[in-house]
């Protein structure tokens, strides 16, 4: 969403967190975009984990474990972050550390389920960023720190997801989060149902239905640009197609730095498909090294023109010379909105500006059977 400029915080809540406990049935109120996907558990705050977190440096931990079934997502536990009054950018801003090393190996996207009372926010920014501390393959004893962007939160559920770099599916060790805000908090925050996904999400998966696969040459006639240096053409270059015969090259050479609501934006391609009982929209994006070669902050977003109006997504951090998915959690109201997604738009932020294109392939709705 905004700027993240980061700064080194040491967390000095030395508190443990010990958890036990049978779970319990999932909670129907909180998202559950993909039932069906092979995923395997990191935590769900009924089993003994141990949680820290200091952000201001107070000496009080902010983590313990919360019993309230309506704010667990998993299980009858979930983590209770008491985050009042902090405000701003801490790294880390709490940390989670595994009673041991789980093996992911083959799983390559991170997920979590965080609730935010009404009464904690405002009509703000707020976001968590992970790191992930995971054993280099062939030494265990070896470790690397993989940083991630934020995940954009709002009042209520929220179903956060990101795709792992490449090479990371190894034995994860810890997770840490670092936050920002644009305003304070005003109360607690809870999270639970840490996941690892089997595989990655780039490409039409079994559960999903394609919106547009920006195939056809004239696919790119659809888009208009702000009137800047930006252009949308259409790519054939396998290395940067994630599934079909073509995908969408917006180019923001000598795009300028900042926050851009639809840098390239298509209002009306036609009909393509009733989305109304989707539970999230997925994209796929990929960004070629030289494209942003600043060594500050860039970001990418994206959003969906349905019948019944735009449904957008946060721009979020992206992991360059890989795909990786993008979504777009649907609430119930949300979906009603899609009975035709009839086109899209991209959102970019930066320090600096850019200096290549990007690539854009396989709009599509996660469709569970019902």
């Amino acid at each position: 969403m905004r700027k993240t400029t980061i700064v080194s915080v040491m967390a000095a809540g030395l508190a443990l967190v010990p958890v036990s406990g049978a779970l319990a049935a999932v909670n129907p109120a909180a998202p559950n975009p993909y039932p069906t996907r092979d995923s395997q558990l990191l935590v769900d705050f009924a089993s003994p984990v141990t949680a820290t977190g200091d952000p201001d440096g107070t000496g009080k931990n902010i983590a313990s474990i919360n019993a309230d079934p309506q704010f667990t997502a998993l299980g009858g536990k979930s983590l209770k972050l008491d985050l009042t009054d902090v405000t701003g950018w801490h790294d880390p801003e709490y940390t989670i550390n595994l009673a041991e090393p789980v093996d992911i190996k083959g799983y390559q996207v991170l997920a979590m389920d965080v609730f935010i009372p009404d009464d904690s926010i405002e009509s703000s920014w707020y976001q968590f960023d992970p790191r992930t501390t995971t054993t280099n393959p062939g030494d265990d004893t070896m470790t690397t720190v993989s940083y991630y962007g934020p995940g954009n939160m709002h009042a209520g559920w929220n179903h956060l997801m990101w795709t792992l770099k490449n090479g990371t599916d190894t034995k994860i060790t810890q997770l840490s989060f670092a936050g920002n805000t644009g305003a304070a908090y005003h109360g607690a925050v809870y999270l639970d149902n840490i996941r690892v996904y089997k595989g990655n999400f780039v490409g039409l998966q079994p559960d999903e239905k394609l919106i547009m696969g920006f195939d056809k040459p004239t696919d790119k006639d659809f888009f208009t640009t702000l009137g800047d240096v930006v252009t949308v053409g259409l790519n054939s270059d396998k290395q940067f197609i994630s599934g079909g015969d073509g995908s969408l090259k917006v180019d923001l050479t000598g795009h300028a730095s900042g926050w851009t609501n639809s840098v390239a934006r298509a209002d009306d391609w036609g009909t393509t498909i009733d989305a109304s009982q989707a539970t999230a929209i997925h994209l796929d994006f990929f960004i070629p090294p030289g494209s942003y070669t600043a060594t500050d902050y860039h970001e990418l977003g994206f959003g969906v023109v349905g019948d019944g109006g735009d449904v957008s997504g946060f721009s979020d951090f992206v992991t360059d010379g890989q795909w990786v998915t993008m979504e777009i959690p649907l609430t119930a109201d949300q979906a009603k909105m899609l009975t035709n997604v009839k086109g899209m738009f991209f959102i970019t932020n930066s320090g600096s500006d850019w200096t290549g294109p990007i690539y854009v392939d396989n709009l599509r709705a996660v469709m569970p059977a019902q």
